[in-house]
């Protein structure tokens, strides 16, 4: 039975850390997180390296129907590197941030 229990609580060990959350930037001993502002992560973490700007179009309702409405909003895309950690991409629509990327590490050069 003991040799069973700590199978068991390898397992879900292992099951715990395959759902850890998705990546997250930490600035300042703060974790950045979803719906932060573009000032505030300005704020907490400084420039970065690389801004991109684009648009996104989204529709409401069904295309081409009374009510419908087509709305283009604005996407940042800023990328932080620092030697020795992984870099990261953050994801702003509408100047709240929507998603965080863990990419691999600034220091590297690339393989081709």
């Amino acid at each position: 039975m003991p040799r069973l229990a700590t199978f068991a609580l390898a397992s879900l060990a292992v099951l715990a850390a395959a759902t850890v959350a998705p990546a997250q930037m930490q600035c300042g001993g703060r974790f950045v997180e979803n719906g932060a502002t573009t000032a505030q992560v300005l704020e907490l973490c400084g420039e970065p390296q690389q801004r991109t700007r684009s648009e996104r179009t989204l529709s409401e309702g069904l295309l081409d129907s009374p009510g419908s409405e087509v709305v283009t909003i604005p996407v940042e895309v800023w990328t932080y590197q620092q030697e020795g950690q992984f870099t990261r991409k953050l994801v702003f629509e509408s100047g709240k941030l929507v998603k965080t990327e863990s990419q691999g590490y600034g220091d590297l050069p690339p393989m081709f």
